[in-house]
């Protein structure tokens, strides 16, 4: 059978891609906690990503077959889990900012009703129940997976959102 995929086989010069949602079940959670009466109805679709989510295990298998070298479940948040990777593989994870447009364009009402930025969302909201894998660069990437970035020589940074250190746990630590 398949070997298991763990978080400490990514490399220099390999692709990071995605296969599943990112920030939508933050979303939905937010949307619950909110007190806009009309916002769980409006975006139903994301409170049940909260309250029924769908692990998307069988992509899971087809990484593996693919050849992944690294791959983990974001059940904290993509900055979180990108940098476990990173620590474990010793490597540097460069997420590339504009691969993640397609994933706050589909939370943008969202978040114009709540009045916050999408980009928090995808990229520090957990439990959306998707894998990050890294995979070499002539893969055949799995059509479920989705190139976000790539993995870099260490260079003392665990991950970078183009060029910027990307905290694990958010925006907070640099806002004060």
């Amino acid at each position: 059978g398949l070997e298991p995929v763990l978080r400490s086989g990514a490399k220099a010069g390999d692709i990071l891609a995605v296969a599943g949602t990112l920030g939508k079940a933050a979303a939905g959670l937010e949307i619950l906690q909110s007190e806009i009466a009309d916002a769980k109805h409006a975006f139903d679709d994301l409170v049940s990503i909260q309250l029924r989510p769908m692990p998307p295990i069988p992509a899971g298998v087809l990484a593996n077959k693919a050849g992944a070298t690294s791959m983990l479940d974001v059940s904290d948040g993509l900055a979180k889990d990108a940098s476990r990777i990173a620590k474990a593989s010793g490597v540097t994870i460069q997420i590339d900012k504009s691969a993640l447009l397609g994933f706050e364009a589909v939370l943008e009402l969202a978040a114009l009703r709540l009045e916050v930025t999408p980009e928090n969302w995808v990229l520090f909201g957990g439990e959306d129940h998707a894998l990050l894998a890294t995979f070499p660069e002539d893969a055949a990437l799995p059509k479920e997976f989705k190139p976000i970035g790539r993995v870099l020589a260490s260079t003392g940074v665990l991950v970078l959102l183009d060029d910027l250190e990307l905290q694990e746990n958010g925006w907070d630590s640099i806002r004060g």
